[in-house]
C-alpha cells in the first residue's frame, strides 16, 4: 500500500513539474513575442555623417539582410558630408535616425532641437597625430604648424587637448590651420607646408606608408575609449516608434557579431562601401573591431575626457547629466528585447 501511495505521489509530482515547465515555457514565449513586437513601420532611413569605417555595422546590417530579418524591409543607410548635413536631414525628416557624433547631438540640443540619444557602442578612439620625420614627440613641435579639419570641429578640440597633454600651449606655442580632411592635410605635409596633422583611420595607415611619424594616439595618450558615434532621433519619433528602434538596434548588434566572426568579408564590404583599400579596412578591423559593443554601452574613460574637452572649448559650462541628452530606456530594458 505504501509503495502504491509513494508511486502515486511521484506521478503527481512529475505531472506538476511538467505543468510548471509548460507554463514557464508559455510565459517565456509570450514575453519574447512581446519583446519582439512588430516594428511600427517597415521603413527606416539611417543617416551617417561621413563614409567612415566606424559605421561598418550600419552597412552590414543593411547589406547582409539583418534589417529585413528584424522586420525593416525598406531600410536604407544614407551617407552625408559631415555632422551638419546629417543633423539637417534629421531635422527635416529626410532620415529617421542619425548615427553621428555626440558633439553634434549636444550642439543640436543647445540649439533647441528635441533630439535624444538611445544607444552608443561605437567607442573607437581612432584619432592620431602624424608629423614630418624630423619630429619624435609632440613636445618637439613647439613653433610648428598643425592642421585640423576646421576650427571648432572635434579635430580642433582634440588637437588643443593633446597639445596641453604634451605641455604645450595651443594658443602660443604652435600655429593651428584649418585645412579640411586628410585629402588636404597629407599633401600639405608632403609639401612641407605643415608639420603635424590629426588623422583618423585609414588616413593614418596612408601616412605610415608615406614615411611620416606617429607622435600620439588617442587610444594610448588621451582615452582608452571614446564616444565616436551615438544613435539618436527626434524625441517624438522615439515615442512613436520604440519597436522600430529596437529592431534596428538588434540588427546593429547582429552586424557587430557577424563582423567579428567574418573579418575578411567585412573588410570587403567596408572597402566597397567606403572606397578604401581592402588591406586598410582589414587592418582597421584587427585594431578596432572590439570597440563596437552590442549592448550599446557608453565609453567609461572617454566620457570623462569628452566633457573635459567640451568645457575647455566653451561648448558647455559643466558636464551634462545623461538625462539631458540620453533616453536610457532601451539600454535599461535590453534584457527584455535584445536577444
Amino acid at each position: 500500500m505504501k509503495t502504491r501511495l509513494g508511486f502515486a505521489a511521484i506521478v503527481v509530482m512529475g505531472i506538476l513539474v511538467v505543468c510548471l515547465v509548460l507554463i514557464d515555457s508559455a510565459f517565456s514565449t509570450a514575453t519574447a513575442q512581446t519583446a519582439r513586437a512588430k516594428p511600427e513601420t517597415n521603413k527606416l532611413s539611417i543617416g551617417v555623417a561621413v563614409p567612415a569605417l566606424t559605421y561598418l555595422p550600419c552597412w552590414v546590417a543593411d547589406q547582409k539582410g539583418f534589417l529585413k530579418q528584424e522586420g525593416i524591409s525598406d531600410g536604407k543607410v544614407l551617407v552625408f558630408k559631415g555632422d551638419a548635413d546629417v543633423l539637417q536631414a534629421l531635422t527635416g525628416g529626410t532620415v529617421d535616425i542619425s548615427v553621428s557624433s555626440l558633439t553634434g547631438l549636444i550642439e543640436s540640443i543647445k540649439a533647441g532641437q528635441k533630439f535624444k540619444a538611445v544607444w552608443a557602442g561605437f567607442n573607437q578612439p581612432y584619432f592620431e597625430w602624424w608629423a614630418l620625420p624630423k619630429y619624435k614627440s609632440m613636445a618637439e613641435t613647439k613653433g610648428g604648424r598643425y592642421a585640423v579639419t576646421k576650427f571648432g570641429a572635434l579635430t580642433d578640440f582634440l588637437t588643443r587637448y593633446a597639445l596641453r597633454q604634451a605641455g604645450l600651449d595651443p594658443e602660443k606655442d604652435v600655429k593651428i590651420l584649418a585645412l579640411g580632411g586628410s585629402p588636404q592635410s597629407l599633401p600639405a605635409m608632403e609639401a612641407g607646408q605643415i608639420d603635424v596633422t590629426i588623422l583618423s583611420v585609414p588616413a593614418n595607415y596612408v601616412a605610415a606608408e608615406k614615411g611620416f611619424v606617429r607622435l600620439m594616439g588617442m587610444k594610448d595618450s588621451i582615452a582608452a575609449d571614446w564616444p565616436t558615434h551615438v544613435i539618436f532621433a527626434k524625441e517624438e519619433y522615439i515615442a512613436r516608434n520604440p519597436n522600430t528602434i529596437k529592431a534596428f538596434l538588434r540588427a546593429n548588434g547582429r552586424a557587430i557579431d557577424w563582423i567579428r566572426a567574418n573579418p575578411d568579408e567585412a573588410a570587403q564590404i567596408a572597402s566597397k562601401t567606403a572606397k578604401y583599400k581592402v588591406e586598410h579596412c582589414r587592418k582597421f578591423l584587427d585594431e578596432y573591431r572590439d570597440y563596437w559593443y552590442t549592448d550599446g554601452q557608453l565609453p567609461q574613460k572617454g566620457m570623462k575626457v569628452f566633457w573635459e574637452i567640451a568645457v575647455q572649448a566653451g561648448d558647455v559650462t559643466e558636464p551634462w547629466p545623461d538625462a539631458r541628452w540620453l533616453d536610457a530606456t532601451f539600454m535599461k530594458t535590453q534584457s527584455q528585447w535584445r536577444k
